[in-house]
């Protein structure tokens, strides 16, 4: 594992951590809804080892460590420490960056896919594929929201039906922005952040494929 790998895994870890800590804080005083609203968002944040594992396939590190951070920021520091209310723009700074970045996480791993001949595929149905999932998670963040709203009484949605349109047309704007600067990278890579972002994905899935092959044999 590189150094910059063993970084991400450490900080990844240490939230995992942060939230466990808190889930049991929580147990402790008794707030069981906290309990169980940490402990689902701990179970999501292992997602990508529970994928790589059921899949047997490495994935790359930053796909773990982004979305843990994203759920920290959301749950932890968001609702928990209430930057929702705190802090005006938190809200749509977050649904902006986290639309960017799950479109990103979605056209690397669809154009992974594609270059490990995995799929078969033209460019506009990579670039949708990564418009679909990152819009999706918006949409089922939102549906999140209301229900945990209507169930327990929780105010995540703030403004109703405004701070819902806000943050889904965010989700949009920023997984789309992603969608189409993939569609002409795949006509014509050009060096950048997108670029070291494929390539990376790209060695470290075959790494993970000769390593898993090594282990079977």
């Amino acid at each position: 594992m590189k150094k910059t790998e063993k970084i991400q895994f450490y900080i990844s870890f240490a939230l995992k951590i942060l939230l466990g800590l808190l889930t049991v804080a929580s147990l402790l005083r008794g707030d069981y809804f906290t309990v169980f609203a940490s402990s689902l968002v701990l179970l999501i944040s292992f997602l990508p080892a529970i994928i790589s594992h059921s899949l047997k396939v490495r994935l790359p590190h930053e796909i773990d460590l982004t979305l843990t951070v994203i759920l920290y920021l959301h749950y932890v520091l968001g609702e928990y420490e209430g930057f929702y209310n705190k802090v005006a723009w938190w809200d749509l700074f977050l649904h902006s960056g986290n639309s960017v970045i799950l479109g990103l996480v979605g056209f690397v791993f669809a154009y992974v896919l594609l270059m490990t001949s995995r799929i078969s595929a033209k460019p506009f149905f990579i670039s949708l594929f990564s418009l679909s999932l990152s819009v999706f998670i918006g949409v089922m963040w939102e549906v999140f929201e209301f229900v945990m709203d209507q169930a327990f009484g929780f105010n995540m949605q703030k403004s109703g039906l405004v701070d819902t349109m806000t943050d889904l047309m965010a989700d949009v704007l920023g997984a789309f922005s992603i969608s189409v600067l993939g569609f002409f990278y795949i006509k014509r890579p050009w060096p950048g952040l997108l670029h070291k972002a494929v390539m990376g994905a790209v060695r470290f899935w075959r790494k993970g494929k000769q390593a898993l092959g090594k282990e079977e044999e």
